[in-house]
C-alpha cells in the first residue's frame, strides 16, 4: 500500500458520502465505510438539501459505486445515472423474465459487469436479474461457455439460458484479443453500450432488418458493396434471405434473436465471413459500425477498465487469481 493509494480511497468514499446525502434520501448505515459516513456527516453539517424523493437509476447509481467501494471495485466516471436509465430493460436479457425494482427478489434488476476483471464501465455492463447475477457469480467467459454446453440446467440457468449469457460476455471478454474471439449464435439482445464484436454487430444489423424485405434490401445496397466481390455479395444476399425467412418461422412465444439458433443459419454466416478479404472485413465491419451508430473501443476509454489492477481500485486490493467456483 502508498500513500497515493490510501488518499485516492478516502476521497472516493467521501465524494460518495456527499452525493448520498445530497442526491438521495438514504439514511446512513452502520457498516458504510468511515470515509462514507465522513462524507454524508460533512454534506449534512453543511445543510446541503436534499431532493424531496429519490430517482431510482441515481439511487441504483449510488449502491452500485458503495457496493464497489465495499469490494475495492474502480467505477469508471462515464458509469452515470443516465447510463443506467439507457441500460434499464423491462426484461432480463438471460432469463427473458420482467425484471423488477426494489422487491428484494430473484427478479430484481441488478448492474453487472460483463468482464469480471474489468471495472465498472459502460461498455463492460448489463443489466441483468439477480438470479443470473448469483448464476455467474465470479465466472468467466470460458465457464460460462462450457455450462452453455450442458444437457442439463447449472446453478440454476438452463444451457441455453448460459448460452445467452456467454453471448453478452463475448467482447467485453476479448477487448485484448479480438482475433481469439469465437463465433456465437447472437441469441441474445446486446446491452446498447457494451462492447461488441464485428460479427456481432453484423448479426444484430440482419436480425433487425431482415424481417421486412425493404430493410433487408437495404441493409443489403449498405453492406454489399463492402464485401469486395460479387460472389461474397452474392453469399450475403444469400444469407440475409436465410435469416429473413428464419424469422417468419419463428414460434409466437420465441424471440427475434432465436433465429441464429436455427439449424443451417451459423453455418451460412461463417460460409460467407470466410470468403472475405482481412481488408473487405474491416470494410464491412466499419460500414456495420457506422448503420448501428457504434464507435470503435478507443484506447481511452478501455483505461477506464482499469485491466492492469483487475478492475481494482489498486493493486493492492486484487486477489491472487483464481477461479471462485469451478464448474464441474
Amino acid at each position: 500500500m502508498n500513500l497515493i493509494d490510501t488518499i485516492d480511497l478516502v476521497e472516493t468514499g467521501r465524494r460518495l458520502g456527499h452525493d448520498v446525502h445530497r442526491l438521495s434520501r438514504i439514511a446512513p448505515q452502520p457498516d458504510w465505510p468511515q470515509a462514507v459516513t465522513e462524507g454524508f456527516e460533512a454534506a449534512a453539517a453543511r445543510r446541503t438539501p436534499r431532493p424531496p424523493q429519490d430517482d431510482r437509476f441515481v439511487r441504483k447509481w449510488l449502491q452500485l459505486r458503495l457496493g464497489a467501494l465495499q469490494r475495492g471495485r474502480a467505477v469508471a466516471a462515464d458509469v452515470t445515472p443516465d447510463l443506467l436509465r439507457r441500460l434499464d430493460t423491462p426484461h432480463c436479457p438471460v432469463s427473458r423474465q420482467p425484471l423488477t425494482h426494489a422487491t428484494r427478489q430473484c427478479t430484481d434488476a441488478s448492474v453487472d459487469r460483463l468482464n469480471n476483471d474489468a471495472a465498472y464501465a459502460a461498455s463492460n455492463l448489463a443489466m441483468l436479474s439477480v438470479r443470473v447475477n448469483r448464476a455467474k457469480g465470479c465466472l468467466g467467459f470460458d465457464d460460462v461457455l462450457a455450462l452453455s454446453k450442458r444437457d442439463t440446467p447449472t446453478h440454476g440457468l438452463t444451457p441455453v439460458e448460459w448460452l445467452r449469457l456467454a453471448v453478452l460476455m463475448l467482447g467485453p471478454a476479448h477487448v485484448q484479443c479480438p482475433r481469439d474471439v469465437p463465433a456465437l449464435p447472437l441469441c441474445a439482445p446486446l446491452p446498447p453500450t457494451s462492447a461488441r464484436t464485428a460479427l456481432q454487430q453484423v448479426q444484430r444489423l440482419l436480425t433487425l432488418n431482415c424481417g421486412v424485405a425493404a430493410t433487408r434490401n437495404r441493409l443489403l445496397r449498405s453492406l454489399g458493396p463492402a464485401c469486395g466481390s460479387g460472389v461474397a455479395e452474392a453469399r450475403l444476399k444469400l444469407l440475409a434471405d436465410a435469416v429473413h425467412a428464419g424469422l417468419k418461422r419463428l414460434a409466437p412465444d420465441e424471440a427475434c434473436w432465436d433465429v441464429w439458433l436455427q439449424p443451417g443459419l451459423m453455418a451460412l454466416l461463417l460460409a460467407w465471413r470466410g470468403m472475405l478479404k482481412d481488408e473487405a472485413w474491416a470494410c464491412v465491419s466499419r460500414v456495420a459500425g457506422q448503420l448501428a451508430g457504434g464507435q470503435p473501443l478507443s484506447a481511452r476509454a478501455l483505461a477506464l477498465w482499469q485491466l492492469g489492477t483487475r478492475g481494482y481500485m489498486a493493486p493492492w486490493m486484487a486477489p491472487p487469481q483464481g477461479r471462485a467456483r469451478a464448474v464441474a
